[in-house]
């Protein structure tokens, strides 16, 4: 974030500062911009829910200082939006100037949502099948239902995208017509962190290990395997922390500047408060796709399935930042190699892992690299009908489960 020296006052600047520093710390949920298009709830089952968010009323929307026209065609095929898991759906709906939401709204897709919801210890047994065999299929059920259409475009960040590629292969072979993958890492072995090295490092023991003893990471509970939020969130800013650092001395001096204290907590909300991830997930990702790298070979058993990368047909987008300290270049362009697309495009944009999505510089660059790729294979846009919403959020656009993740 850009930064301005203060033109106050040496004492209204430190009653602003003042008022600011402890409002964030005491008062939070008053500077938090995410989660403020309205919204209806189509599906819930448990954590897991799935989201429709109506066309715009306005006819202009700003975007980062700029200003778009909201279309008044909307695009046949409906987008569904995939998050990944350690991280609240709302991240494509940051703020009111940096959704993604509102953005592919003004360019006129029907917006769609997953939202894997806030699992906890508890909910250490959801698996790769939970997510993708089951609430996967059920989500786009639904979205099929709603919008009336038999194929749907799905847009997917990071495990977001993995997740998506699952889907794809096992169930949507005549569902998924476009697929978005945004930093997803299908070989692990060439993630850019540590991780990375460690998977390479350690799959010839580990393959070794199971073939002399039988035992292999299934064979663990997975209560052993859980990722406490807390702990997500400091191994993310350590895989920046020179970033995380500026970003913290801007703040002190824009500390007087609502809108900039805003902005800020907004984003360390992302940063700072991520859900659990889920014991038996994790074990399959650490054995099947991290130690045995089973994703960059486009064939693995998920539930008892098998499942292969080749069954993906539909067309294919990839996208990867050029400075991104997880997902390389490397593992994020290897889908390339194992989907069975014809049609499918790789491209590179500037950014670190959040800052391709949702930085700045996204928003004119990976936004519309995307929105672009996407109008081009959704069919003809038609005149936008405004549905009445039923159990439409009010106010500011929380559903209760987004309340309850605060």
């Amino acid at each position: 974030m850009a930064f301005h020296f203060p033109r106050l006052s040496f004492v209204e600047y430190s009653k602003a500062a003042f008022k600011h520093s402890t409002g964030r710390r005491f008062s939070r949920h008053r500077y938090l911009l995410q989660n403020k298009s309205i919204r209806q709830q189509l599906l819930r089952e448990g954590l897991f829910s799935v989201y429709y968010y109506p066309p715009l009323l306005e006819e202009r929307v700003q975007v980062e200082g700029d200003t778009i026209a909201v279309s008044q065609k909307h695009y046949a095929i409906p987008l569904v939006l995939v998050p990944p898991l350690g991280v609240y759906g709302w991240v494509f709906d940051l703020m009111t100037e940096r959704s993604l939401v509102r953005y592919f709204l003004a360019h006129g897709f029907a917006v769609y949502m997953i939202d894997w919801g806030r699992p906890g210890s508890s909910e250490n047994y959801l698996s790769l099948e939970t997510y993708t065999l089951n609430w996967f299929p059920k989500a786009v059920a639904v979205i099929r239902e709603h919008s009336g259409q038999v194929q749907v475009s799905i847009v997917g960040y990071c495990m977001g995208g993995l997740l998506s590629l699952i889907y794809t292969a096992a169930e949507g072979k005549n569902q998924v017509k476009n697929l978005v993958t945004i930093a997803s890492p299908v070989n692990m072995h060439q993630m850019s962190s540590a991780i990375g090295k460690a998977y390479q490092l350690l799959s010839i023991p580990a393959s070794m290990m199971r073939r002399l003893t039988g035992l292999d990471l299934n064979d663990f509970n997975s209560k052993l395997f859980h990722v406490n939020g807390k702990l997500l969130s400091i191994g993310f800013q350590l895989t920046q922390p020179t970033a995380m650092l500026s970003s913290y001395i801007d703040l002190i001096r824009n500390i007087s500047n609502q809108d900039y204290v805003s902005r800020y907590t907004t984003m360390n909300e992302w940063f700072t408060n991520m859900p659990d991830y889920p014991g038996a997930t994790m074990r399959e990702m650490i054995e099947k796709f991290g130690l045995a790298n089973r994703m960059n070979h486009g064939h693995f058993h998920i539930g008892g399935r098998q499942i292969s990368f080749k069954n993906i047909k539909c067309a294919l987008l990839a996208i990867a930042g050029d400075n991104d300290a997880i997902t390389s270049i490397g593992a994020a362009s290897a889908v390339m190699t194992v989907v069975g697309s014809l049609d499918k495009s790789f491209e590179v944009v500037p950014g670190g892992h959040a800052g391709l999505f949702t930085g700045t510089q996204a928003v004119k660059t990976t936004w519309v690299i995307v929105t672009d790729w996407l109008k081009r294979r959704s069919g003809e846009a038609l005149p936008v009908q405004h549905k009445a919403l039923e159990n439409e959020s009010s106010g500011n656009g929380l559903a209760e489960n987004d309340k309850a993740a605060k």
